[in-house]
């Protein structure tokens, strides 16, 4: 029974595996079947159309990239002769990071202003008189392509990270008195670093990618899951979310949260969101992020006990900085959102946001396995809202 739901899972997928960069001709073909599968589900569907201008926001980005990548190259050549000075140097570098890469609040004021990629959030609402919850399922169902693969994206930030850290290394051995013989370790590692992070300022991003791990198996998942949860209590209301423009910062996201402020303020609400859902290998729950901030701590304990009960292993993991996904604005917003992925390094993985990327690399199993999780998941919240 899992296999042949796996393969309609993975056959729902294929449907929903082509280029679909925010603003294309894909992005608004997949608007359309998404929306025709919902209402085909008997749910309420709206269109949330919005614009955006992310232009400004990259600049940003790639010219504090190329600054950082200067500083921690001038770190470096100091870490030897001025191992104080290098180290004020990595400090602030670590500082201005943090504010970038944290995701302050303040920082969703970049994302506000119209622009000219338009796309639309697709939600599917199931209404309830009064609801005592709501539920909500989400997705995104834009994808990207980059210049750099999978590999090299990580190979630079890891470059990076390491490098500055070989930065303040290298200071330090020379503040505690033993660093005759190396005076290359804070050069090496600054130049490391410097030329990982300019590595990643020039990465480009197209509409090359079919998206069939990201982001077409969770789309497929959602639209099962939806299928599955019709009989839920009359006091829960549910809601679909496709969003758009996750892979651009996340911006549909905020624009869907700002936009039903007034109603999620009024309802307790809660989600389980799906990402990279469906590469072959464990399931996968993204719990954390930042510096030790949960997602979504009651939603995790229910999943995980219901992984427990099931038999189904799963492996929980941290969000590394600098990576995006549409919990973050809601955990930001105090909403609880939890984050279904699966997968290890492998072929599927390393294809993510290249032209390999197809539903081929799908595992129906592993699929099949999220929804079934995923579903017991939910009960559990029903059993504990009421």
């Amino acid at each position: 029974m899992t296999h042949d739901v796996g393969e309609r899972l993975v056959a729902s997928a294929a449907t929903l595996a082509f280029p679909r960069r925010s603003g294309s001709e894909g992005d608004r073909r997949v608007i359309e079947e998404l929306s025709a599968r919902l209402e085909g589900l008997g749910l309420h569907v709206a269109v949330e159309d919005f614009s955006y201008e992310l232009a400004p926001v990259e600049r940003i980005l790639r010219w504090t990239l190329l600054g950082g990548a200067g500083l921690v190259v001038w770190a470096g050549w100091l870490a030897h002769s001025s191992p104080i000075w290098s180290g004020a140097a990595i400090v602030v570098l670590v500082l201005c990071g943090g504010i970038l890469l944290g995701w302050s609040p303040w920082l969703e004021g970049l994302y506000r202003r119209s622009g000219p990629t338009r796309t639309a959030n697709v939600v599917g609402k199931r209404e309830a008189a009064g609801p005592g919850r709501r539920l909500i399922l989400m997705a995104h169902h834009d994808s990207k392509s980059q210049s750099l693969a999978l590999p090299a994206r990580m190979g630079a930030t890891l470059g990076a990270l390491l490098g500055v850290v070989g930065v303040v290394v290298g200071a330090g051995v020379v503040l505690a008195g033993r660093g005759d013989g190396l005076s290359w370790m804070g050069v090496t590692a600054g130049v490391v670093a410097g030329v990982s992070m300019v590595a990643l300022a020039a990465m480009s991003s197209g509409n090359d990618s079919p998206g069939g791990v990201d982001n077409a198996g969770s789309l497929a998942i959602v639209l099962e899951l939806a299928a599955r949860l019709r009989e839920l209590p009359p006091d829960v209301e549910l809601v679909v979310l496709f969003t758009g423009a996750e892979e651009d910062h996340m911006v549909g996201a905020m624009r869907w949260l700002d936009l039903h402020a007034e109603e999620l303020e009024s309802v307790t609400s809660d989600c389980f969101n799906f990402d990279g859902a469906g590469s072959p290998g464990r399931v996968v729950l993204i719990t954390r992020y930042g510096i030790g901030r949960a997602f979504a701590p009651d939603l995790e304990r229910m999943t995980v006990t219901a992984a427990r009960e099931m038999g189904t292993p799963i492996r929980r993991i941290v969000m590394a900085p600098a990576v995006g996904i549409d919990a973050i604005p809601f955990a930001h917003r105090g909403i609880e959102c939890l984050s279904f992925s699966s997968g290890s390094l492998g072929q599927a993985t390393y294809a993510v946001h290249s032209a390999a990327d197809v539903a081929g690399n799908l595992d129906g199993d592993t699929m099949a396995r999220i929804v079934d999780l995923a579903e017991a998941a939910v009960h559990r919240w029903v059993a504990g809202s009421g």
